[in-house]
């Protein structure tokens, strides 16, 4: 997506508004998608969601992403961060997944949505601090059922507090059970949810 130069580990996105005056481009929207980021004991940051168009005139777009095919893995029990996604949108609102290097023409009323992908996570997620645990599942970084099936989160019946003993409890039975969680669904889940 446009505005994405990587310089040591940093990420610098121009402002929305000036891009807009500069350029006869449309942003629709720019966030943060929650449950994209790598499950780990330090789970891994969240990917940014951008949907642009053109304004008036047609506009061609050069899509680099490399992150489609080789999301950021996790280390040392962490696992691997969601891989991004690029969609054309069409007019009529139907959607096109477009491949990791493409360039592609919009035209009046269609949409280029881009995710970008999430971090890699360090460490078992079984590890996670349950008091940074609960946390993320109050600001929304991840949900309720992916504290429960990535992180063996238990919560007090009807509530979204954790209960801490059965957690303690659930996470000890599953220390040893492999993980069957498929990063691009759970981030492509996350996403349907934020739309």
């Amino acid at each position: 997506m446009y505005g994405l130069p990587v310089v040591g580990g940093l990420q610098y996105r121009d402002s929305i508004e000036l891009d807009e005056l500069k350029h006869p481009m449309l942003v629709r929207s720019l966030r943060l998608v929650a449950g994209c980021g790598g499950p780990g004991r330090f789970r891994g940051a969240p990917g940014c969601e951008l949907v642009i168009g053109p304004r008036h005139d047609p506009m061609t777009v050069v899509i680099p992403c490399d992150m489609q095919e080789n999301p950021p893995r996790g280390v040392r029990g962490g696992h691997a961060g969601a891989a991004a996604e690029t969609w054309k949108i069409a007019a009529d609102g139907t959607q096109v997944r477009l491949p990791n290097f493409v360039t592609v023409t919009l035209t009046p009323g269609e949409w280029l949505r881009g995710t970008d992908n999430g971090g890699g996570g360090y460490g078992n997620p079984l590890d996670r601090d349950l008091d940074r645990l609960q946390h993320d599942v109050n600001e929304g970084w991840i949900t309720k059922a992916q504290a429960q099936d990535l992180y063996g989160a238990v919560f007090v019946l009807g509530s979204d507090h954790i209960d801490r003993d059965g957690t303690r409890r659930n996470r000890a039975r599953l220390r040893n059970t492999p993980s069957r969680i498929d990063r691009r669904t759970a981030c492509a889940t996350a996403t349907e949810a934020l739309a």
